[in-house]
């Protein structure tokens, strides 16, 4: 577990918890079926409290309460609250604010998931908010042939523009704002689509569908559009096809429709990321499918069983998607249960990783037709998800068919680090000789470490300086460069922990298991003393492997501890004396 816990109670094997939540980051990675413990009784916690999920240890919160929640519409209480859809982000550029559907209209949230408000209510359930990527108070909208401006702050509406050549304009429900926060592309009269840039107040051509049925349209991070037909095949007017900005076909890019979403490759490209299960001539049965625009290239990046459907919800460019699986036969574990049903995912655009969040524990109920999806959803950076679940509340508790609330998941992203700097510079003046060992803490953020591969940050409490990295890729690699006599390697041991190698100017010093049936914050994972008051660096790499006990391969870097010795109170130390206390720790962050 790897959150602040301020109250924990035990509840039929899963730990529910109250208090702050961070992340936690002991997913699998390993296939095969994994069953949800007490799936017929679990119940989650109240609305702002935390559970950690019993079998891949994400912290999950609970950040709606529907039949808590005035009905500002209709009168009365909600029943349902939730996600619009996965293919927009909820969330604002700084994960600051948050919006659900309160069944015909949006409720505004904070970024811990606290109920604010509720927008008016001419930002309906189908007027397809969407937030600007350059303001975080301002929120686009559909009125009607009218687009507009919302702004939190202040609650003023603005009209951008009126497409007055039709009686309504849409984003056919899917399709967000560009990468570039200057594009939309509508659909006039749910036939004649086009893109309109909102510096320039422009509209691009107009491509005339001629009635052809369509299901969607989406702008691509270049700005390009693709529009999903109905019809499957090979020939025009089937499939999903792309369009430049000017509404120009290109070429199709894949042969039939199905759930996805757009982002950024690793390398720029831009991918469509489908689900291929209505394709005639599928590359992988059932298959979650990148597609490579610029030629329609298709990658395999995972494999599900047929009786599994999803969702699909992409970042920017951050190397990885999110992926809910849902099961409409709803089978009871464990008969008809087979690998990733009813699961949370995160996947690499590479193809290398599915990592397992969490069971998202909803299912159909009767009238349920649709609110019982989760429909996740993903920040713009990667960070956290939000998804839907009726938690089989309509059984449990006798709860309306429509029923779902939302819950959250902080799940952190790859960070990226600047290349490794010179070592700090000797202070000026040189400071007076000392007689004592002075330990100076430099916290994981410092630009002494230098991250390589995939490291995903963690905001717990118990971190020193309140944060840490962790990584569980073969070879990511933290290296700090110091000078002095000894270096100690802070981290994090628990039952998801896994095996590092230890270099030190670079050679191999170790193979270190972390793994620990309890859980121990701020751990000295390794220390080594007795070196050459010079400058040193020691690597910490992840090896990919874990003990047999272990649930997780996680290598956790917290902070390194750094030994100076009598008579030179060493550069970091002098250039702030203030902060030195001798024989003990200051952070230099």
């Amino acid at each position: 577990m790897k959150n602040q816990i301020v109250r924990t109670v035990l509840l039929s094997g899963t730990l529910l918890l109250t208090g702050s939540m961070a992340p936690a980051f002991a997913q699998l990675t390993a296939g095969g079926v994994e069953l949800p413990a007490d799936y017929s009784t679990f119940q989650p916690p109240a609305v702002g409290d935390t559970y950690v999920d019993p079998v891949f240890g994400s912290t999950v919160k609970r950040i709606s309460n529907a039949l808590g929640t005035p009905n500002a519409d209709g009168g009365g209480s909600l029943t349902w609250i939730t996600d619009e859809y996965s293919t927009m982000s909820p969330f604002n550029s700084d994960n600051s604010r948050i919006l659900l559907v309160h069944q015909s209209y949006f409720g505004l949230y904070d970024g811990t998931g606290a109920y604010l408000r509720d927008l008016p209510l001419e930002i309906s359930s189908s007027s397809e908010p969407r937030w600007s990527r350059n303001d975080n108070r301002t929120i686009y909208y559909i009125h009607g042939n009218q687009f507009k401006t919302y702004d939190i702050s202040s609650g003023a509406t603005n009209i951008v523009h009126t497409f007055g050549e039709y009686s309504a304009i849409s984003g056919m429900g899917e399709s967000d704002i560009s990468f570039d926060g200057d594009h939309f592309v509508f659909a006039g009269d749910g036939r004649y689509v086009f893109v309109y840039r909102i510096s320039t107040d422009t509209k691009s051509s107009v491509f005339d569908t001629g009635g052809t049925a369509l299901d969607s349209i989406y702008i691509t991070p270049n700005n390009n559009v693709i529009v999903s037909w109905t019809a499957s095949g090979t020939v025009r007017y089937t499939g999903q096809e792309l369009f430049d900005a000017n509404m120009n076909f290109l070429r199709q890019v894949g042969r039939a429709d199905g759930h996805k979403d757009v982002t950024l490759d690793t390398n720029g490209d831009e991918v469509l990321v489908w689900t291929n299960s209505n394709d005639p001539q599928p590359i992988c049965n059932n298959g979650i499918v990148k597609i490579r625009l610029a030629d329609g290239h298709q990658t395999c990046l995972a494999s599900f069983d047929w009786s599994l459907a999803v969702h699909i919800s992409a970042p920017d460019n951050s190397g990885i998607v999110y992926v809910e699986t849902y099961a409409p036969s709803n089978p009871t574990p464990p008969s008809g249960w087979v690998a990733y049903t009813n699961e949370l995912l995160q996947i690499k655009l590479d193809g290398s990783q599915v990592l397992r969040l969490a069971h998202h524990r909803s299912r159909p109920f009767q009238a349920n037709t649709y609110n019982w999806q989760p429909k996740m959803s993903t920040s713009r950076d990667g960070s956290r998800v939000v998804y839907g679940s009726d938690y089989d509340l309509q059984t449990l508790d006798g709860y309306a068919g429509e029923y779902s609330d939302v819950y959250l998941i902080v799940v952190g992203g790859p960070s990226t680090s600047a290349p490794l700097p010179a070592p700090p510079p000797a202070a000026t003046p040189t400071p007076a000789p000392t007689t004592t060992t002075t330990v100076v803490r430099y916290e994981q953020n410092n630009p002494a470490v230098q991250l390589t591969g995939t490291w995903y940050p963690n905001s717990g409490a118990f971190n020193s300086g309140g944060s840490a990295v962790l990584a569980m890729d073969q070879g990511s690699q933290a290296r700090f460069t110091f000078t002095g006599t000894g270096v100690q390697w802070i981290g994090f041991r628990d039952p998801w922990s896994g095996i590092a190698q230890v270099y030190v100017d670079g050679a191999l010093q170790g193979t270190i298991d972390t793994y620990s049936a309890d859980t121990h914050a701020q751990a000295v994972v390794y220390s080594l003393s007795g070196l050459s008051n010079a400058s040193h660096n020691l690597t910490v790499v992840a090896a990919g492997t874990r003990n047999a006990n272990s649930g997780g391969t996680w290598v956790w870097v917290d902070a390194f501890d750094v030994s100076i010795p009598p008579t030179t109170a060493a550069s970091p130390v002098a250039a702030l004396p203030s902060r030195v206390r001798r024989q003990g720790v200051f952070s230099v962050f």
